[in-house]
């Protein structure tokens, strides 16, 4: 089973594998995709990012391929689809909201992790479950230290700590509902021993969890065919946690794509295993600087989508997220 993004346009043709998640790049929401998939029942997360000449606001937009999909709601919001294959049961959400949208920050975070608990309970799944999320946060830079601190605590209540950590991406861009705070989700259910996950580390950075962000560097589903790679959004982080290259978007691009580069590796990837990627870059005028770096690489310049938006340090010029696919 799997779902797709491919440039705003939903493919008519799809050589995908038959079994496990692939994602496709996403795009922005052209209007032939969105006729084909209205809102009522395709989960997505419409994200907005300033002025910046001609990047518009972006939407994510997933397609499931094959098979039968049940449709999550959430007041009255298409949020997520529940499907599954042979070998494993998925949740996907997409634009999980808080309960209420005058609370306070930290009571809109605390209440997206419980929204997003509560759904995944809804369909027999726990937090546990989870393989991968998206944290969407409007001003991220004004409270990006509260998001941590409620995260790591529903980690703790939920007991997530000493299991399965999910890989994760945690940027700053506002959303069509006004929210402090929408995520994304992705959980998996083995029906079988023929499919497995693990946390993935990064040989150039050390783990997450040891500055307290609560996020694998990567993450990896393994069924009988396919292994798939979820690349959280990575960063020019030193291997002690520090950022590295102030103020020089070259080197912290340059840094960044070594730091993915070598994750894949480990899997037996290589950057043309990618099926989906999203380059968040916090100035206009460094996009110049990805794209040089994709020229001197042999990457093509749609390689990933580029959104404008804030990462979680104000020194931080630039964040890399991917997924990546290989035939065992």
């Amino acid at each position: 089973m799997m779902f797709s993004w491919q440039n705003g346009t939903l493919w008519e043709t799809l050589e995908q594998p038959a079994r496990g998640i692939e994602l496709v790049r996403n795009g922005w929401g052209s209007p032939a995709a969105l006729a084909l998939h209205p809102q009522d029942d395709v989960p997505g997360i419409w994200l907005s990012n300033p002025v910046t000449g001609d990047l518009p606001p972006m939407v994510q937009r997933l397609f499931i391929a094959k098979g039968p999909v049940k449709v999550l709601m959430q007041n009255g919001r298409t949020v997520g689809a529940r499907y599954a294959d042979d070998d494993a049961d998925y949740v996907l959400l997409m634009g999980v909201a808080p309960a209420d949208l005058t609370a306070d920050r930290e009571t809109q975070a605390t209440s997206v992790f419980e929204e997003t608990a509560r759904l995944l309970e809804a369909e027999g799944f726990t937090f546990h479950d989870v393989v991968r999320t998206w944290l969407y946060l409007d001003k991220l830079l004004e409270w990006y230290d509260v998001l941590n601190r409620v995260r790591d605590a529903f980690f703790e209540a939920q007991g997530v700590f000493g299991g399965f950590v999910p890989a994760s991406t945690g940027i700053g861009c506002a959303n069509s509902l006004g929210a402090a705070m929408i995520a994304g989700a992705i959980a998996m259910r083995p029906k079988t021993d023929r499919i497995t996950r693990a946390m993935l580390d990064s040989p150039l950075q050390c783990s997450a969890l040891d500055y307290r962000s609560s996020f694998s560097r990567a993450a990896e589903i393994v069924t009988p065919e396919w292994r798939t790679v979820f690349v959280s959004g990575t960063a020019s982080i030193a291997p002690g946690g520090e950022t590295v290259h102030h103020d020089d978007a070259d080197k912290q691009v340059a840094l960044t794509m070594d730091v993915v580069k070598a994750i894949l590796e480990t899997r037996g990837m290589s950057f043309t295993d990618s099926v989906r990627a999203i380059a968040y870059i916090k100035r206009p005028e460094d996009r110049a600087a990805w794209q040089n770096w994709l020229k001197a690489n042999n990457l093509p310049a749609d390689y990933a989508q580029e959104v404008i938006a804030d990462v979680c340090r104000d020194d931080l010029l630039f964040e890399l997220e991917l997924d990546a696919i290989a035939r065992l």
